[in-house]
């Protein structure tokens, strides 16, 4: 497999965000209720896995840098649940930006910096055996 560490993995899971919010943006132009049945599915993704697997095992790497990326995650969570309970287009497009921006702040702040996150591989694989979802949304079957 191509992805062998905690950041390949990471940036992985941005792309597929990116790939996941062309189609809702497109979406939302015409087909709100797939629409957003597509986001609440990619944020339930975000919040359930992408974000705890960064809080829990890659942030403490980072130390006070990353004090910014956990905060954004709570935002985050919360914009992104009122969204799917409110149904607001505008709302969404305006998360999807929040997103997209945070996660290329993540790339080029953090990930670039020349820090070694690969004792924490091992942790995130095991805590990939218990999310049976995430083949569904990535279309990885193996790590």
């Amino acid at each position: 497999m191509f992805i062998n560490n905690p950041i390949d993995l990471l940036k992985f899971e941005h792309a597929i965000f990116r790939v996941r919010f062309s189609i809702i943006e497109r979406l939302l132009n015409n087909c709100d209720n797939d629409a957003f049945y597509l986001l609440q599915e990619t944020h339930e993704f975000i919040i359930n896995w992408h974000a705890k697997i960064e809080d829990k095992y890659i942030f403490l790497f980072y130390g006070d840098a990353a004090k910014r990326f956990h905060s954004d995650h709570l935002l985050i969570e919360k914009y992104g649940n009122s969204i799917i309970k409110e149904k607001r287009k505008d709302w969404a497009e305006r998360y999807i930006k929040i997103v997209l921006d945070h996660n290329n702040d993540e790339e080029n702040i953090l990930f670039n910096q020349n820090i070694n996150v690969q004792s924490s591989w091992n942790n995130i694989l095991e805590e990939l055996k218990n999310y049976k979802d995430y083949s569904k949304y990535t279309g990885i079957r193996d790590l």
